[in-house]
């Protein structure tokens, strides 16, 4: 019994791709910023290499260096202007993306802060474009099933009251108490707003 209660205290994940398209899509874009960056780093480091090589051989004033004397300030340039560019990128690209969860998960958030105070009638809706649709979706789906259950709760709660109208004109006092406990019901009941 104590190994089977930690087991379900620490759930390990296994599935990878939650959001496989989101995720697949994100990792496309990373590789592609990094794939950039190399690429305008080895361009980068061709040009302002060739350049600083032929100035030096081509030079009337020759004085031979070694090869890195001739290539750090290539290197360094190169270097500096590649990860100017991936960082600008990479910003870009997290703050984008970012934004395309975060917005989601922040009317969440408030909307579920809206169902914990009773309000059924919510109704989430996302940008065209944000990720976590399905999470939505699935969110839609409870606060509709709370609202079925509230009103179906009220609904029993009239038939109680009817109940206790046509009992009556016979034991006033027995049913006094009763009608207090349906009472309580009716205004916990109340709390609840499941018409729009």
């Amino acid at each position: 019994m104590g190994t089977e209660t930690a087991a379900r205290a620490a759930p390990q994940r296994r599935t990878i791709f939650i959001e496989k398209a989101f995720q697949l899509r994100f990792i496309g874009k990373v590789t592609a910023v990094i794939l950039l960056g190399t690429g305008l780093t080895g361009g980068l480091l061709y040009l302002l290499a060739d350049k600083e090589f032929g100035r030096a051989f081509y030079s009337a004033h020759y004085q031979a260096r070694s090869s890195w004397e001739l290539l750090l300030p290539a290197v360094l340039v190169a270097s500096f202007v590649s990860m100017c560019v991936v960082a600008l990128l990479a910003i870009f690209l997290t703050l984008y993306d970012s934004h395309r969860i975060g917005g989601p998960l922040y009317r969440f958030k408030a909307n579920l802060e809206r169902v914990g105070r009773g309000d059924l009638t919510l109704v989430t809706r996302l940008r065209d474009g944000d990720e976590l649709q399905s999470l939505t979706e699935a969110m839609n789906a409870m606060t509709r099933a709370l609202a079925d259950k509230v009103s179906g709760i009220r609904e029993a709660e009239q038939e109680v009251h009817r109940a206790l109208e046509a009992a009556r004109g016979g034991a006033g006092d027995s049913f006094d108490a009763l009608e207090r406990a349906a009472e309580g019901l009716r205004e916990r009941i109340q709390e609840f707003q499941v018409e729009g």
